[in-house]
């Protein structure tokens, strides 16, 4: 099989994925088998992390908690490493860290730091959609509270709405949410006693598996990388 990485390089990520899909497991793993190991990076690197998955190599999250873990020597996490719950947007911006910037996700949690940070940024977006509200009134006046009382609510809903869309970039890196993309969740690290990622497209039943997944893993369930080594895969 003759792999054209520029080809792949140029591709979208859905045709990417359609690409792969089309290649036989077997075919694909034995010319991974049979490149040199810098190719093989390289070409692990470019195969969707579903499919990837699928072949029995480490999600982008687990890969990533890999390294955190290994890095700061710390045990298998529990639900009061991730902070509990950070607030409405602090909880968003939580969520996003672990979808889409998995490695400085897991380093935060490594760390102890990410409750901190997420408590920060429900605060700072919070300041954001009051002061925003408040301009927005300036143009657009509610209608009185106390003789329109349902009207005044449905607007100032409506201005709140309209404010905490224009927050999503504090929230999300820079981006709309409609924006992001594919999330990096195909396979979320098993964790005990934390809520379903909303960026996680499975079911609350498939989220409360890693639970159960949690409370089996072992300090060993993976490889650990030693100090040199190349490659997570």
């Amino acid at each position: 099989m003759n792999i054209n990485m520029q080809l792949l390089e140029n591709m979208t990520e859905q045709e990417r994925f359609d690409w792969f899909e089309d290649i036989p497991e077997e075919e694909l793993l034995a010319q991974l088998d049979a490149m040199a190991e810098p190719e093989r990076l390289a070409l692990l690197e470019k195969i969707p992390e579903e499919i990837r998955c699928n072949m029995g190599f480490l999600s982008d999250q687990e890969i990533a908690f890999q390294e955190a873990r290994t890095r700061y020597n710390t045990s298998w996490p529990a639900a009061a490493d991730f902070g509990g719950f950070s607030g409405k947007y602090g909880q968003q911006y939580k969520d996003w860290l672990e979808a889409y910037c998995p490695e400085e996700f897991w380093e935060l949690v490594c760390k102890g730091e990410l409750a901190a940070l997420c408590q920060e940024k429900n605060v700072e977006v919070g300041d954001f959609v009051e002061d925003t509200v408040k301009a927005l009134l300036a143009n657009n006046p509610a209608p009185d509270q106390n003789t329109q009382p349902l009207e005044h609510v449905g607007h100032m809903n409506a201005l709140k709405a309209q404010a905490e869309e224009l927050a999503e970039p504090l929230m999300f890196g820079g981006h709309q949410k409609g924006e992001l993309g594919v999330p990096r969740m195909a396979r979320p690290v098993a964790t005990r006693g934390r809520a379903k990622n909303r960026f996680f497209d499975g079911t609350q039943e498939d989220w409360e598996a890693l639970d159960r997944d949690a409370d089996s893993a072992s300090d060993h369930e993976f490889a650990l990388i030693e100090d040199g080594e190349a490659s997570p895969f």
